[in-house]
C-alpha cells in the first residue's frame, strides 16, 4: 500500500503539471479570471460560491462543509475569487491520484493505472462542471469512497471500517448529488465486487456483515442528523422540490455519451450543432459526458479479454488471479465490477421515459430536490477510464507488436477526444471588457450598470467592491437628464452594454450630458457632465421605457408623477415635453407640488407641449400629471393582446429658464 501511495504522489504530480498547463491564464490572475469555458453562458452559481467562501458563517440549508469550509480556509490566505479557483484546480489532480490508489487496488499495472487516472481527472465531465459547479468538481471523493467500500470488502478490520466512514462523509458532504450517487450506486458496488472478487477472500460473509452494518449505522446518522438540522425535509420533502420536467432538461440522454464535449477545440462546433438541432438549451452543460471514442473502444478491449481471453490473445500467457475464474489474469477479475457499476450509473443518469420506469423516476419519488441526474456520469468516466487502463494494460503486455501498435492508436484517440485548448478554459470574473476597464482606473470613479438586476449580475456589485452598481427595477438609462440624476447620486460613469440603449446614447448622450469615454466590443463607458437646471430623481405610474422608429417613450396611466429636484431655487422655468395620447384626445392636468393645475389636452400626434412656468425652491418636488379621460386597455383598441391600460406617452422632455 505504501508503493501505491506513492505512486499516487507521482500521479498526483503528472496532473499537477497538466493542470498548470490547460490553467495558465488562471495562474496569472487568480482573483481576476474563472475557469473553464462559458458554455452556457453567465450564471450566478460560481459567484455564489465565492460570497460564501468569503461569509463562511452564513453557510445554511445547502451548506456542503468539506468543500465550503476547504474554499473558506484558503479565502483568507487568497481572497474569494482565487480560492475559488484553485479549489477547482486542486480537484484534478486530486481525483488523478484517488483514481490511481482505486486502479492499483483492482491489480492494474502502473501504466495502466496513470492512464485511468489521468483520463479520470480530465475528462469532459470534470471540465465542463469545474467551470460552474465547484462542489460537483470535487469528483476525487468518488473513488476514494469507492476503494474504502471494496477493501473494507476484502477485510473489515477497524481501520478498513473507519476509512469507509470517513470516505462516505466526505464524499456526502464535499457535494450532496456524490452523496446521492455514492448511496444509489453501493448495492451494485457491493454485489458486483462480492461476486466477482470478495467471496473468494478469507471469512466473506463477516466482511459483508460488518460492512452492510457499517453502512447502514453510517445512513442511519445522517438521517438523523438531516431530521434534527432540516425536519421539514421529511415532513415535506416537495418544499424543495424541482418540477419533474427539469428532470427532461437536466439528466442525460443515452447518445449523450457518445457527442464530443463542446469544449472541443477542433470538434465542439460540431457538437454545438448536435445539441442545437436536439434543441437543448439549459441542459447542455449537464450533457457534457462524453466518454470518447478511444476510451470505449479500449474498455471494449477489456471486456473482450474478459469474455474472450484466448480468442482475443491467443499467444498470451495466463495465470490465476486472486478471487477470478481459472484463466483470467487477476487485473481482469476487476473487468465485470466495473461494467456492473458503469451499466448501473449510465441507466441512473437518464432521464424518465414516458414508455418505461428508469431510476431517476423512482428517486425523484423519493428525493425531488434532485434534478441533474446527468451527474451520475463521474461514475461512469470513472468506470469507462478503469477498463480503458486495463484494455491498454492488456494490448501492451500480452499482445504482438500489432496490438502494441493499437494500444498507442487507441492512446492517442482518447488523449485527442479529452483535448482542450487553454486559452478558451477561462473568462474574466466581470461580464464585459468595460467592467475590467472600470477596475483598473485609479481614480475614485463609480459607475452604474445599465443592465438589471438578476441571480446572473447581482455579484457584480460585490466582486468590484461597490464601485459599480446595478440598474433598480425603476431605472431607465435612456431617460433625460440622466446625467443629472445620476451624478446627484453620487455616480461619474455609465456603463452601457450591447442593447439597443447603448446606440440611443452614441446619438443623443452629449445633449443629455453624456460623453463617451471608452468603447469596447461588448459595452460603452459614458462619463458625466450634467448641466440642467432641474432633473428627474424618481418617477412612478408609468410602464417600461419603448423605442422605434429613432424615438423612445414611455406610456402612462391615468395617473403618474415625477420627483423633481432643484439644486438651487428657479423663479420662472418651463417644462417641455414630447407627449401623444392613446387613441383618443385626453386632458391633462398637472399639478406641482400642492399648487394650482394646469390643464390642456394632449391629441393623438405626437407633439411638443410646454408646461408652466414654474417657481420651485432648491430642494425635491412632486409634478402629478392626471388624465381626465380613464386609460384604455391597448388590446382593446388595437388586438394585439396588450391588456396595459394606457393614457399618455411620454417621450424626450426638458427644462429651461424662461
Amino acid at each position: 500500500m505504501r508503493r501505491h501511495i506513492v505512486e499516487a504522489l507521482a500521479a498526483f504530480s503528472a496532473a499537477v503539471v497538466m493542470t498548470l498547463v490547460i490553467a495558465a491564464p488562471i495562474v496569472r490572475a487568480p482573483s481576476e479570471r474563472i475557469f473553464g469555458d462559458e458554455i452556457v453562458g453567465r450564471h450566478h452559481d460560481p459567484f455564489t460560491v465565492m460570497q460564501q467562501f468569503e461569509r463562511p458563517g452564513s453557510l445554511g440549508l445547502y451548506a456542503q462543509p468539506v468543500t465550503d469550509l476547504t474554499g473558506a480556509a484558503i479565502a483568507r490566505l487568497t481572497g474569494a475569487v482565487a480560492a475559488y479557483n484553485w479549489l477547482v484546480l486542486l480537484s484534478f489532480p486530486l481525483s488523478a491520484a484517488a483514481a490511481y490508489l482505486l486502479a492499483r487496488h483492482l491489480a492494474l499495472p502502473a501504466a495502466g493505472a496513470l492512464l485511468a487516472a489521468l483520463l479520470f481527472a480530465f475528462s469532459p465531465f470534470h471540465v465542463a462542471h469545474a467551470a460552474y459547479h465547484p462542489h460537483v468538481a470535487q469528483t476525487q471523493w468518488l473513488p476514494l469512497y469507492l476503494l474504502a467500500l471494496w477493501r473494507c470488502l476484502d477485510e473489515a478490520t477497524w481501520v478498513a471500517v473507519a476509512a469507509l466512514a470517513i470516505a462516505t462523509a466526505a464524499v456526502t458532504l464535499s457535494n450532496f448529488y456524490g452523496g446521492l450517487i455514492a448511496a444509489v450506486i453501493t448495492p451494485v458496488a457491493i454485489g458486483a465486487y462480492w461476486l466477482a472478487r470478495a467471496r473468494f477472500a478469507p471469512h466473506p460473509l463477516r466482511h459483508l456483515g460488518v460492512t452492510v452494518a457499517a453502512l447502514a449505522g453510517l445512513a442511519s446518522a445522517g438521517l438523523a442528523f438531516v431530521w434534527w438540522q432540516a425536519p421539514s425535509l421529511f415532513r415535506n420533502p416537495t418544499a424543495l422540490a424541482f418540477p419533474r420536467e427539469d428532470l427532461l432538461s437536466y439528466s442525460a440522454k443515452w447518445w449523450s455519451y457518445l457527442v464530443p464535449p463542446v469544449a472541443h477545440p477542433l470538434l465542439g462546433a460540431f457538437a454545438r450543432r448536435i445539441w442545437k438541432a436536439a434543441q437543448v438549451g439549459d441542459g447542455l452543460l449537464e450533457q457534457q459526458v462524453s466518454l470518447g471514442w478511444g476510451v470505449m473502444a479500449l474498455g471494449l478491449v477489456a471486456i473482450a479479454g474478459w469474455l474472450l481471453p484466448r480468442a482475443v490473445f491467443p499467444a498470451a500467457g495466463v495465470s490465476a488471479p486472486l478471487g477470478a475464474r481459472p484463466g483470467h489474469e487477476s487485473r481482469l477479475a476487476a473487468v465485470p465490477i466495473l461494467a456492473a457499476v458503469a451499466a448501473a450509473a449510465l441507466i441512473c443518469s437518464l432521464s424518465p421515459a414516458w414508455t418505461m420506469i428508469r431510476p431517476s423516476a423512482a428517486l425523484y419519488l423519493i428525493v425531488p430536490m434532485f434534478r441533474s441526474y446527468a451527474r451520475f456520469a463521474a461514475v461512469v468516466q470513472l468506470m469507462a477510464a478503469l477498463l480503458a487502463g486495463i484494455g491498454a494494460a492488456r494490448l501492451i503486455t500480452h499482445g504482438t507488436r500489432l496490438s502494441r501498435g493499437v494500444a498507442a492508436a487507441l492512446v492517442v484517440l482518447s488523449i485527442a477526444d479529452y483535448l482542450v485548448w487553454p486559452p478558451a478554459l477561462w473568462r474574466d470574473v466581470l461580464p464585459t471588457a468595460a467592467h475590467r476597464w472600470v477596475m483598473q482606473q485609479t481614480n475614485g470613479s463609480r459607475v452604474l450598470d445599465c443592465a438589471p438586476l438578476t441571480a446572473e449580475s447581482a455579484s457584480i456589485t460585490w466582486l468590484t467592491h461597490g464601485r459599480i452598481a446595478l440598474a433598480g427595477a425603476d431605472d431607465d438609462c435612456a431617460e433625460p437628464q440622466l446625467a443629472a440624476r445620476l451624478w446627484a447620486a453620487g455616480f461619474t460613469h455609465l456603463l452601457v452594454r450591447d442593447t439597443w440603449e447603448r446606440q440611443w446614447l452614441r446619438g443623443r448622450g452629449h445633449a443629455e450630458g453624456l460623453q463617451l469615454q471608452a468603447r469596447f466590443a461588448d459595452a460603452d463607458i459614458f462619463s458625466m457632465k450634467p448641466r440642467e437646471l432641474v432633473y428627474t430623481r424618481e418617477i412612478s405610474g408609468f410602464w417600461p421605457r419603448e423605442h422605434g422608429n429613432g424615438d423612445s417613450w414611455r406610456w402612462m396611466g391615468a395617473d403618474a408623477s415625477w420627483t423633481i429636484v432643484a439644486p438651487m431655487p428657479r423663479n420662472r422655468v418651463m417644462l417641455e415635453v414630447d407627449m401623444h395620447a392613446f387613441h383618443v384626445t385626453r386632458p391633462l392636468a398637472v399639478r406641482l407640488d400642492a399648487g394650482a393645475e394646469q390643464s390642456f389636452a394632449v391629441d393623438e400626434d405626437s407633439r411638443t407641449y410646454r408646461i408652466g412656468p414654474l417657481a420651485l425652491a432648491a430642494g425635491s418636488h412632486r409634478l402629478t400629471f392626471h388624465s381626465a379621460a380613464p386609460a384604455t386597455p391597448a388590446d382593446q383598441v388595437i388586438g394585439n393582446g396588450d391588456r396595459r391600460a394606457l393614457a399618455i406617452s411620454m417621450g424626450a422632455w426638458k427644462w429651461s429658464a424662461e
